[in-house]
């Protein structure tokens, strides 16, 4: 993830790209199973979603390669509509909170001290197709970064997530591991640092959150993740598994 690529911001450059579906058959059988797509459907979305973006006067600045929009409209199960507002509500908030969101880039010294102290793993595709992402935080109750770093850093991953087409069809598994934390994690972090980094990884970035695994969480962090949850649709919260036993569930 060490290397950045760059992307044309001009939503008027002509986009001449030939895309080629090439995942394996599971990602094949999920995309038109589960999010309606098939080459057709595809290419007519890509057209309209382009079209909006050029014709609306509010979008400056904007990707219009194809990994980018399909982000969107895989999100939204190729509904254009949709994936146009799930678009503008992620350009939105990036210029909302522009020190959380922009210059992203794993080559921040800064980044690179998180991510070789914030202790996650990419561990691949489980046989569902879902990309599975394990977390300990007591790397983060150990480490002195602000919540603005770490929310900069999640929000950097999930970039970088997006860009694989397996994450945008298959989703992510999410595993927590709360194994030795206390109350130290989340004594410095205020309200609306909380609803920010939440409102980001749950409702501004296309992702499709499979499972969300919480284990061994210790009584201390109960009443943090019962905050935590006030933030959630119903929806996520019934994807939300929390476990106090000293065993990862999978």
């Amino acid at each position: 993830m060490a290397t950045r690529v760059v992307y044309s911001f001009d939503k008027n450059r002509k986009v001449e790209e030939s895309y080629k579906f090439t995942l394996p058959q599971l990602y094949r059988k999920i995309a038109l199973e589960e999010l309606r797509e098939d080459d057709v459907v595809r290419e007519q979305a890509l057209t309209k979603m382009r079209e909006w973006i050029v014709s609306n006067p509010h979008i400056r600045k904007c990707r219009v390669d194809t990994p980018f929009l399909l982000r969107f409209l895989r999100f939204r199960k190729f509904s254009v509509p949709l994936a146009c507002e799930a678009l503008e509500q992620y350009l939105t908030v990036r210029e909302m909170y522009p020190s959380w969101y922009k210059n992203l880039d794993w080559n921040d010294p800064e980044m690179r001290r998180v991510q070789e102290n914030m202790g996650i793993s990419v561990l691949g595709q489980d046989s569902a197709g879902r990309t599975v992402v394990f977390m300990q935080l007591i790397h983060m109750e150990r480490t002195p970064f602000t919540p603005v770093q770490i929310g900069r850093f999640l929000y950097l991953l999930l970039e970088a997530l997006l860009e694989i087409e397996e994450v945008q069809i298959g989703g992510i598994t999410t595993l927590l591991d709360y194994s030795d934390i206390s109350t130290k994690l989340y004594e410095g972090w205020g309200a609306t640092e909380l609803k920010i980094i939440f409102d980001g990884l749950t409702r501004f970035y296309p992702v499709q959150y499979q499972e969300i695994h919480a284990s061994s969480v210790p009584k201390v962090a109960i009443s943090f993740i019962e905050y935590m949850l006030t933030f959630a649709s119903p929806k996520l919260k019934e994807k939300i598994h929390v476990s106090i036993l000293r065993t990862m569930f999978l």
